[in-house]
């Protein structure tokens, strides 16, 4: 079996040796090797504050909840489902907009059209490692005095190069950006988030809220908070996963360079395009099957795959408006997200994980290109 994910998890040793020392301190939970990692995103990648969180989840949670916005939250619909949850939680209405062909990512201009007198966010996603377009969704925030909060779930290692020429990693755009660290993800905590932000107020604000929303002095209650605390051991294996981030993305842009080159010119298959001046974190790697030009549909290619212990996965599938818990807004969205649907109906993602073997993507390839050929 081929699985489509696997978290590449280093230095074993290390984390035993600081997880003991944790366990005999007796603070298992939120304490110095949690602040040691957020300290070491910040100095690596330049951001002034990092928060971690239990998932990337309560991040968004309670960022929407921190900055108490109210009304609409502006997103895309080609997004895991945690998106919308955390607007829902906080009493926002999701609107769907539309995503850019090619890099599937939230739509500039639709998210303008979709801006109303309600309007309050605007969250915008990165996909599969591609990050949304930095600069016009700051402009449109600016211009239509609204929030911008980044969903940047796969994201974290993705860079940006900007106006001047500099390169800049994600998680310094917006008034936050709210990452993964799940088994999923390139850089794994095993399970746990990061929010980065420039806002000194709200990144003090967020870390009362993920202890309940306890004052400093831990005498009262102060943020309607949840328990969104951080055990050490997620923020050790994290520290010592951070540390290789640089390879365990090249490493993912070397086997999709692989993938690419080896599934290049099958009729109806395309590729997500990173746009010029972006580099992907490398989370996924999806294919798009047009069921109209390809040999066979995207749900054939699953379930060949499958039949030859290849795991892949529909994704995002289905889209948010598609889905039974939103059903009441599918009734309105559908048909009108035409991008939108036809990636959640075309899109495969294909096992991607750091330490994967070339041998491995050759034999995905070989299956693929037998049933697509």
């Amino acid at each position: 079996m081929i699985p489509i994910v696997k978290p590449t998890l280093m230095n074993w040793d290390a984390v035993i040796r600081d997880f003991r020392q944790a366990w005999e301190s007796g603070q298992v939970t939120t304490g110095q090797f949690t602040r040691r990692l957020e300290a070491e995103v910040e100095r690596q990648l330049e951001i002034p504050h990092v928060i971690m969180m239990q998932s990337c989840t309560a991040g968004l949670m309670l960022v929407l909840r921190a900055l108490e916005v109210e009304g609409e939250a502006i997103m895309p619909a080609f997004t895991w489902t945690a998106t919308a949850h955390a607007a829902v939680w906080n009493n926002l209405t999701p609107v769907f907009a539309d995503i850019s062909p090619g890099a599937y990512t939230l739509d500039p201009e639709k998210a303008v059209q979709a801006i109303t007198p309600r309007t309050s966010v605007l969250m915008p996603v990165n996909v599969f490692g591609c990050p949304p377009d930095y600069e016009a969704f700051a402009e449109i925030a600016r211009e239509h005095g609204v929030h911008l909060v980044y969903d940047s779930a796969q994201g974290l290692g993705s860079r940006y190069l900007d106006r001047n020429g500099v390169w800049r990693y994600a998680g310094s755009f917006g008034e936050a950006e709210i990452f993964s660290m799940s088994p999923t993800k390139v850089i794994s905590a095993m399970e746990g988030g990061l929010v980065t932000t420039s806002n000194a107020e709200l990144a003090q604000t967020l870390r009362q809220m993920r202890d309940y929303g306890k004052t400093p002095d831990a005498e009262d209650i102060a943020w309607l908070g949840l328990s969104a605390r951080v055990p050490e051991v997620d923020a050790i294996v994290a520290y010592y996963n951070f540390a290789h981030r640089k390879h365990l993305i090249s490493r993912r842009q070397e086997l999709m360079q692989i993938y690419r080159e080896g599934l290049k010119g099958l009729k109806g298959v395309r590729f997500q395009e990173t746009p010029e001046g972006y580099q992907s974190s490398g989370n996924y790697f999806t294919i798009f099957i047009d069921g109209q030009e390809a040999k066979h549909s995207r749900d054939e290619m699953y379930q060949y795959l499958k039949e030859h212990q290849i795991q892949a996965k529909k994704y995002f599938f289905p889209a948010l408006h598609l889905q039974k818990v939103y059903q009441t807004m599918g009734q309105f969205y559908r048909g009108k997200l035409p991008v939108t649907e036809a990636a959640a109906a075309s899109g495969l993602a294909l096992p991607l994980f750091s330490h994967m073997t070339q041998a491995m993507v050759f034999e995905v390839i070989k299956i693929s290109r037998a049933i697509l050929e």
